[in-house]
Formats: C-alpha cells, sequence, structure tokens
C-alpha cells in the first residue's frame, strides 16, 4: 500500500480519458520518490496509456537567468533529467501498463513545433489577455521565491511560458490525455486552454487539466478506485489511495 492518497480536483468528469500524462518536474519535491510512486499507480489504475512528459531541457531557462550560457545550461537542464530518470527508473519498470517516457528535448524535432512556437510568440505581441497572463504567471514564480526579479529574469521566464505553453500544445495535439499536476493551473495555460486568446495555435483545447493533491494515508483500508466508484461520474474530489504548480 502507497503511502499517499491522491486526490483529483477541479477536473469534472476526468474518468472519461483514457489516456493521461503527468506533468513531471524533475526538480519538485511533489515528484520524487513515493510521491511519484504514488500518482503513477493511480495513474496505473484508472487509464489505458501513460505519458510521462519529463520537463528536463526547459529548465535551462531558468539556469540562463541565473547567468548560465546557453549551451551551459542545456547540458545542466538534461542532466537533472537523466538523475531523475536514474533515480525512478525502478518506479517506471514496475507499472504494470508502461508509460511512454517523453523528454522535454525531444518536442524541438517536431515538424511543427517551431511553427507552434512563433504562433504563441505572436500571440502574446498582439494579444492583451495572453500578454498579461503571461506576465503574471512569470511574476508569481518570484513571488514564490521571495525574489524581486530583473528585467533579463523576466524575459527569461516569459520565454520559459511561452515554450511551455507551445510544447504542451503540441502534446494535446498528438495524445488528447487527463494531465495530472500537483499544483495550479497556469494563468496562461488556462486561457489558451478555453480557447480566450483567439490568435494562439490550438491543440490545448484537446487536453483537461486536473490539480492532483496528496493526503498521508494513514489507513489500512482497501485501496478506493475513483473510476469505479459508484458515484455515477460525479466529481466531488474523492479520495483515492495511491502510489503530484508551476513547472518553473
Amino acid at each position: 500500500m502507497d503511502f499517499y492518497k491522491i486526490k483529483i480536483s477541479n477536473s469534472p468528469n476526468w474518468q472519461r480519458f483514457h489516456a493521461t500524462t503527468l506533468g513531471i518536474s524533475v526538480s519538485s519535491p511533489n515528484w520524487q520518490e513515493e510521491k511519484f510512486e504514488a500518482i503513477l499507480n493511480f495513474a496505473a489504475r484508472n487509464f489505458q496509456t501513460i505519458r510521462l512528459d519529463v520537463t528536463d531541457a526547459l529548465y535551462r531557462h531558468n539556469h540562463m537567468a541565473e547567468g548560465k550560457k546557453p549551451e551551459e545550461a542545456l547540458a545542466l537542464a538534461n542532466a537533472e533529467g537523466a538523475l531523475w530518470l536514474t533515480r525512478h527508473q525502478d518506479i517506471i519498470n514496475a507499472c504494470p501498463i508502461k508509460p511512454q517516457v517523453v523528454r522535454w528535448a525531444e518536442w524541438y524535432s517536431r515538424p511543427d513545433y517551431k511553427d507552434v512556437l512563433a504562433g504563441f510568440q505572436r500571440a502574446h505581441e498582439i494579444d492583451a489577455g495572453f500578454r498579461e497572463a503571461i506576465d503574471r504567471d512569470a511574476n508569481k514564480f518570484y513571488q514564490r521565491k521571495m525574489i524581486v526579479p530583473s528585467l533579463m529574469e523576466l524575459e527569461h521566464a516569459r520565454n520559459y511560458l511561452i515554450e511551455e505553453v507551445a510544447v504542451m500544445t503540441l502534446q494535446a495535439r498528438e495524445l488528447p490525455s487527463l494531465k495530472l499536476y500537483p499544483g495550479s493551473e497556469l494563468s496562461c495555460l488556462k486561457i489558451v486552454r478555453n480557447g480566450k486568446v483567439p490568435s494562439a495555435p490550438k491543440g490545448l483545447e484537446r487536453e483537461q487539466f486536473a490539480r492532483v493533491k496528496f493526503e498521508t494515508n494513514y489507513s489500512l483500508s482497501p485501496t478506493y478506485d475513483q473510476r469505479s466508484s459508484s458515484n455515477g461520474g460525479e466529481n466531488k474530489n474523492y479520495s483515492a489511495v495511491g502510489p503530484l504548480t508551476h513547472h518553473m
């Protein structure tokens, strides 16, 4: 039995999805050891297809904000992803449904990556609502760190967020799924997903966001599988025993 119970919130009718994407922030405590195992086991009980989105190369923007050159920043970010995978490979191997592991840099080679990224860069220039959402998310990142960012740091944060939205759009185009993540949805992702940025490239609407929360499992009661519960499909933040903010 896993140490954590998993709660799904703010995601009505999530059971209609047959696939899930785990948005793994490799440096986040919420994606380490027992917590990762809990969410992966939950996914295996409730979905036919599991994709692990290993968000590593994206972190090069954070390293560049700290003064690293682009090549060094990318190498550091990729090394962090490789280390995370090494530490968690046994958990991945033990999953009864073999997950698809996709590292962030793999999306750069997709034929439509450059066009989608350019599309969101244009949307940032011409759509005030999207631009404000990007700035809001960037500032919240530094507020959580209790840092007053420089203009350079904010620019790297904006680039980070625009790339994140672009790649997640590609992910949703390739596999419509429920995105499981242990934190609040970014403002910029939410307004694009809800169709409030007309100039944005399409695709993210094919994915639904689900906030996942942990509860320590003090009970030895049998596992409660949310999908097969007798609630008639209603979403009421039910708990399920299972082996999950902002990516930045």
